[in-house]
């Protein structure tokens, strides 16, 4: 009896294991649940991708429409300045971001020679141990101050604009981030001669 018992167990195990072997009612559960994330994370990092190159483009643009003004000598005709000239950026970028991300930079030498200029040192890169790129990227990075030295006809100048980009997805999926706080900071830089004006 209980050999008989033993047989039939086997019997039913092998039953269940067959029935369960050819059931494929939740396969396309499992399949989503081993495709989704790794979907999402791709199509998330092609959106921040997309929304990083689009401010970039804005901000390089920005840039050569409203260096040419100093080049030209308008921008110094007006009597503009260090905050007048951020806020030509920040207008000719359309509302495009926070101008409170944004630093401005323009170095000029009379001497004629680019090689006599020093930019101001940009934000770092976090770096470290581990624990020191973690708290790192917990913060915002340390922005210094704008440089503007007003220009004269025949001046070399250089004019560099930083935007700090808050990335909305974790560096850990794109490696987007140059920068403390999960950020990107996009620098567009020109270099030129000013008119004689």
């Amino acid at each position: 009896m209980c050999i008989l018992t033993i047989k039939n167990n086997r019997h039913g195990k092998r039953r269940l294991f067959s029935l369960l072997r050819r059931d494929e009612t939740g396969a396309t559960a499992v399949e989503f649940a081993l495709l989704g994330i790794p979907f999402a994370a791709l199509l998330f990092g092609i959106v921040e991708i997309s929304v990083l190159f689009f401010i970039t483009s804005t901000v390089h643009h920005a840039v050569a429409e409203i260096s040419r003004d100093i080049r030209t000598g308008e921008f110094q005709s007006t009597g503009g300045g260090a905050e007048e000239f951020k806020e030509a950026i920040c207008s000719a970028m359309s509302t495009v971001g926070n101008c409170s991300n944004l630093r401005v930079d323009v170095i000029s030498s009379a001497t004629g020679q680019f090689s006599t200029l020093v930019l101001p040192v940009s934000p770092t890169s976090c770096t470290g141990t581990q624990a020191e790129i973690d708290a790192c990227e917990a913060v915002d990075p340390v922005m210094p101050g704008d440089d503007y030295n007003n220009t004269s006809g025949g001046d070399v100048v250089i004019v560099r604009v930083q935007y700090v980009h808050h990335l909305a997805v974790p560096n850990a999926l794109t490696s987007l981030s140059n920068a403390a706080g999960n950020t990107h900071v996009i620098t567009a830089t020109t270099a030129f001669k000013n008119e004689p004006f």
